[in-house]
């Protein structure tokens, strides 16, 4: 398995201090598991001191600028829908930090993408790939970072699931949506997110397929009709939609990201 994620400084409009990612993204990077990481130039030498690069801190780093960032040529035609006075009133709870600062978007949805170039790239010969937020670490719940990551029960499991893509579905909240057959076009507009953000994946081949799909929603049923959603309300509109493409973890117990400790 390899694990993929990115970090860049795109000065959040919310208050969350940059100097709060680095701390949480030095813990993340101890994770003993092979890692695919696009950061800025500024943070490669940061990465390279906490990860060798050999062995369980297997590593490739592929240095990037913000303007390399997968769906940046979209920050713009984003942004002057978020300022838009009809997509305030259209959308639930605009208060939102992805209903205010177009690069937040840019950055979740640039994680399918980065995790499609990380399956192309393919450094250690990885069947499986998912996306770790840098900041995950937070939600670690004093994890055992000496131990190799995943288990090999964890693997087993996977290897089980064949080529489909992996999310945790967090079943103790809304759960009309959870029970729900299908989600509406309507769902785009909502707030409720009941799909983990933080952490998902699957085979290699499930990554493109999910790539595609989110794509085509970003694209085509959000930008399109002058709105924009988080990503993980768009994995709980496309689970529904394509329940043979995904397998789903039901997390029960309220824990932000129980999926890590699951494959632990």
């Amino acid at each position: 398995v390899t694990f993929v994620s990115a970090l860049f400084n795109i000065d959040r409009v919310d208050g969350r201090k940059w100097d709060e990612y680095l701390k949480w993204f030095d813990v993340t990077l101890q994770l003993q598991a092979p890692m695919t990481l696009f950061v800025t130039e500024d943070l490669v030498e940061f990465v390279q001191k906490r990860r060798d690069g050999t062995g369980k801190f297997a590593t490739h780093i592929i240095a990037s600028k913000v303007e390399d960032i997968p769906y940046y040529d979209l920050k713009d035609d984003i942004q002057e829908i978020l300022d838009s006075e009809e997509y305030k009133k259209n959308m639930a709870d605009p208060e939102r930090i992805e209903c205010k600062q177009a690069m937040y978007s840019v950055i979740q949805y640039s994680k399918f993408p980065w995790l499609t170039r990380a399956v192309e790239v393919n450094p250690f010969g990885s069947d499986y790939f998912f996306w770790l937020d840098a900041g995950a670490s937070r939600f670690f719940e004093g994890y055992d970072l000496s131990q190799e990551y995943p288990s090999k029960e964890a693997v087993e499991s996977l290897e089980q699931m064949g080529d489909s893509f992996l999310v945790q579905m967090n079943t103790e909240y809304y759960k009309d949506l959870v029970n729900a057959e299908t989600l509406g076009l309507d769902y785009l507009y909502d707030n409720r997110s009941y799909v983990l953000g933080s952490m998902f994946g699957g085979h290699k081949e499930s990554i493109v397929k999910v790539h595609d799909i989110v794509d085509n929603l970003l694209k085509n049923d959000m930008i399109a009709n002058r709105n924009v959603n988080n990503e993980q309300i768009a994995l709980g509109y496309l689970i529904k939609k394509y329940p043979d493409v995904f397998s789903l973890y039901e997390r029960t117990n309220g824990k932000h990201m129980d999926l890590f400790q699951e494959l632990g």
